[in-house]
């Protein structure tokens, strides 16, 4: 759902807002189905079952402050599922895997500008 969206990061490329926009809500959409349900149901294919670090990089790109209160609640229940990362550890190894995709400082440099 994401790879097109990540392959163009890791060429310099911003993703198009429409286009981001429409796959985020679907992704949070989805992803929301399969929070509500017991751990062993969550599936892995990320078509079906959206990985998490990429709706928060979509938002992050959109700046939908609305649609991260709502991302932050999928972290919160997954990671206590999961991992077990506090929100800020996910957030934080998240940004640093969205600014390691970066091919040049100078793309860097307009990510950091285009998620603060």
């Amino acid at each position: 759902m994401f790879a097109e969206i990540v392959s163009g990061l890791k060429e310099g490329t911003l993703p198009e807002v429409a286009s981001l926009r429409g796959r985020c809500h679907a992704a949070v959409t989805k992803k929301l189905a399969f929070v509500q349900l017991p751990p062993v149901y969550w599936e892995t294919d990320p078509k079906r079952n959206p990985d998490t670090k990429y709706l928060l990089w979509a938002v992050w790109l959109l700046h939908d402050t609305d649609m991260l209160g709502v991302v932050k609640g999928i972290i919160l229940m997954e990671q206590a599922e999961k991992e077990g990362l506090s929100l800020e550890e996910f957030t934080q190894q998240s940004m640093n895997e969205l600014f390691a995709l970066a091919p040049d400082t100078a793309f860097l440099e307009a990510l950091k500008q285009q998620v603060a």
